[in-house]
């Protein structure tokens, strides 16, 4: 089978051309020892079957992040057959530092020029022709978000060569490594392989050349340790520095040969909107505009409507009345409570995922992946910059809080873009205390469209004002300064409903597969637990806490247990709660509250552990748990002081 890589910088579209070549099942896997995924699909082309590897976005391969560990491992162990290397049009000269040691290695290289479309917009063009000529591989340009572009890619699948452009290194490197490689001959197949050893080995970073020279079984090999030292003692830096540097000389040359400017004598319509988002009054009254949408799309019609139709009309009147009349025939009462009871499978599991949570997260993920796909969250990190500064952090850390509404888990792992450990380290506290997912974001939805506006806005204001009140204190306790913060604006673009769709359906597809499991073992644990009378203990345990200073009744205890096993199924017991008027609605808005800001489930508080140590994990989970009681009892009294109504 053909072997296919893609790899580019982060955030050049690669994923959306791997979408558009893969006809086949896509299969994900997470790298063992890391947190990075590497999808895998495949197609039919011309009768032969080839496979597609999508390695995570790189910007050099001589870094040691988790990303260019994964893409140099992907890269040697998988030997392709050739390289598809896809590039921003509009930042081309970045991509060319990485195209040039790709061509250094002598890979079969296709270069794909994206975003074509916005590079004109800037008044950017390439040379396509020049470039291809000058390269010596071929060269496209697409629009992968539209499929411009796509067919002609799959023509050229057979037309990779190695570029052929000349290699800038310095000349004691330029022999050296041919002679390195020459002394793998007996070791390590093909030739570009051995090339790419060398250059690795030759490496300043430890870990990267004690892995190439393992992988080339040269680390005990005499002669080509001593050719390692001749090539090194020229040089006054580092030897990956003086190839970073040539990279950059060979980048530079070919970028000024094949790319001009136009001058760009009318600025659309998105770009005045872009530009609008940047300001400060018109941006926030865009951000205030987009929540207010999110609000009525996602709280009033997703979870209201859809939720109503699918709870009472499908799960209630179709689905239970048939489950209640074949449950009826099973001898087992205590199968059939398993089954339909008041803690039974079906409504704690099976309706609260597909008929409370699905719909919602769907059209969330739907919204979200729309103006994700328009390139506002950039616009959105430089506006909401200088508040983050108040708390510790820059405009680089929203996109982790962002994505936090989407998955804390996930989120949390995309702190590590952060640039210090204070900074991650406030992000993670952030996260866990006041961003609740998607799936608990939207039960929490379903919950407040039935209350009223004023009771949404009281919980969101105070979950919002604490989280900003902790990351000040925060920022003020731990020493040190947020890191410089720089971005690239790409263009406000009308997003592709394709790419949109591409993005809802793979993260729904997740979601089933990951929540549905643990929604079956969470009610199942219920079960069991008010079958054998801790659940009834428990609740006599935390009275004096749930009852006594939250004003709560005992069953809340119900909601925070399985509320650590799973955020989400923790809300389903809470919402139960209140369709059974256990709850009135001042007792409602406390309980949400108090849900919101207590700890994370249990996967994300072992992930907080192996970011940040089981010392400063539990410090964060204390404090949190300490903050939701505390301020859930606060506003219980407060609530009542005032006559709070809703």
């Amino acid at each position: 089978m053909k072997k296919v890589l893609l790899i580019g910088l982060p955030n050049v579209g690669k994923s959306t051309i791997f979408s558009r070549l893969t006809s086949k099942k896509v299969k994900i896997d997470t790298v063992a020892g890391t947190t990075v995924e590497v999808k895998r699909g495949g197609l039919r082309a011309e009768g032969q079957e080839i496979e597609i590897i999508d390695t995570p976005g790189v910007n050099n391969l001589f870094f040691n992040a988790d990303q260019e560990k994964v893409a140099r491992n992907i890269l040697i162990d998988e030997t392709p057959d050739l390289v598809i290397q896809v590039a921003d049009a509009k930042n081309l000269k970045r991509s060319l530092v990485l195209t040039s040691l790709l061509a250094d290695i002598g890979l079969p290289l296709v270069l794909v020029l994206n975003m074509v479309d916005e590079a004109a917009q800037k008044g950017i063009k390439v040379k396509r022709h020049k470039l291809e000529d000058r390269l010596g591989a071929p060269v496209l340009e697409t629009v992968a978000s539209e499929g411009i572009g796509i067919p002609a890619l799959f023509s050229a699948l057979d037309k990779a060569v190695p570029p052929t452009y000349p290699s800038r290194l310095p000349s004691g490197l330029a022999e050296a490594v041919p002679r390195l490689a020459g002394l793998m001959a007996d070791k390590v197949h093909p030739e570009w392989v051995r090339r790419a050893l060398a250059l690795f080995a030759l490496s300043a970073d430890k870990e990267i050349a004690r892995w190439a020279r393992q992988r080339s079984g040269i680390s005990g090999h005499k002669e080509a340790l001593n050719l390692i030292e001749d090539a090194e003692r020229p040089f006054h830096r580092t030897v990956d520095l003086a190839i970073l540097r040539a990279n950059d000389f060979w980048a530079e040359a070919l970028y000024e040969e094949s790319v001009y400017f136009t001058p760009v004598t009318s600025t659309p319509v998105l770009n005045r909107l872009g530009d609008l988002a940047l300001t400060p009054v018109t941006g926030l009254l865009i951000l205030f505009a987009l929540l207010a949408s999110l609000y009525f799309i996602v709280g009033k019609f997703a979870a209201g409507f859809l939720v109503d139709f699918l709870v009472e009309d499908i799960f209630g009147d179709l689905l239970g009345v048939h489950l209640k009349y074949a449950v009826a025939m099973i001898p087992s009462a205590w199968v059939r409570d398993l089954i339909a009871g008041e803690y039974g499978l079906y409504p704690m599991a099976l309706v609260p995922a597909f008929g409370l949570v699905l719909p919602v997260i769907v059209v969330f993920f739907f919204t979200f992946g729309f103006i994700e796909d328009s390139g506002y969250f950039s616009r959105l990190s430089i506006l909401l910059d200088r508040l983050f500064r108040k708390i510790g952090l820059n405009g680089k850390a929203v996109m982790p809080l962002v994505l936090g509404f989407s998955c804390v888990t996930m989120a949390t792992i995309s702190t590590r873009v952060l640039d210090s450990r204070r900074e991650r380290f406030i992000a993670i506290f952030l996260l866990s205390l006041g961003i609740p997912c998607s799936a608990k974001l939207s039960i929490i939805l379903v919950i407040l469209a039935r209350v009223s506006l004023m009771a949404f806005l009281v919980v969101f204001g105070v979950v919002f004002t604490l989280t900003i009140a902790s990351g000040f204190v925060l920022s003020r306790l731990m020493p040190g300064k947020s890191a410089p913060f720089i971005m690239e604006i790409p263009l406000i673009r009308i997003p592709s409903l394709m790419n949109v769709l591409t993005k809802t359906s793979y993260r729904s597809l997740m979601f089933i597969r990951e929540a549905l499991p643990l929604f079956l073992v969470s009610a199942l644990a219920l079960f069991l637990l008010e079958k054998i009378g801790l659940l009834a203990l428990a609740e006599r345990f935390s009275a004096p806490v749930i009852k006594g200073f939250l004003g709560l009744p005992p069953q809340f205890a119900e909601s925070l247990i399985m509320g650590f096993l799973r955020g989400e199924a923790g809300i389903a017991v809470l919402k139960k709660l209140v369709d059974t008027g256990v709850m009135d609605h001042l007792q409602l808005v406390v309980a949400i509250i108090v849900t919101i800001l207590f700890i994370p489930c249990v996967t994300s508080f072992m992930l907080i552990i192996k970011e940040q140590g089981t010392k400063k994990a539990l410090a964060i989970i204390v404090s949190v748990t300490a903050c939701a009681i505390m301020t859930g009892g606060l506003m219980n009294f407060f609530l009542r002081w005032i006559n709070f109504s809703v």
